[in-house]
């Protein structure tokens, strides 16, 4: 199982081993698909994380809510999410794309 020694410990370290294109993604059980930003806090027994949109069965939902609320689309608007360990199937580091269009990744600061 996921848990907060490997937040703590493991990830800072897999997400190296890619770079700065690093695009880290965390999969839940029910199917649901978190694109991290940051992870703002590791807890005893979940993690609390900033994400870009939602993907999975809430990508319709997302971009609606977002026009709604914010009267802006971006893929640099980001959410808070409270993530339990036991609901994370696995953590995904991808090599992102590096150039000139807006990035999507691991600890951008856009």
């Amino acid at each position: 199982m996921i848990d907060s020694a490997y937040f703590e410990h493991r990830l800072a370290k897999d997400v190296a081993t890619i770079g700065d294109a690093a695009v880290v993604e965390i999969r839940l059980r029910n199917g649901q698909l978190h694109r991290v930003h940051k992870i703002l806090s590791v807890e005893n027994g979940y993690v609390v994380l900033e994400a870009y949109d939602l993907r999975g069965n809430e990508a319709i939902w997302k971009e609606q809510w977002q026009e709604q609320v914010f009267h802006a689309k971006g893929s640099n608007a980001v959410s808070r999410a409270v993530v339990p360990y036991e609901s994370i199937i696995d953590v995904l580091i991808l090599r992102g794309q590096a150039g000139g269009q807006p990035r999507i990744g691991f600890g951008t600061n856009r």
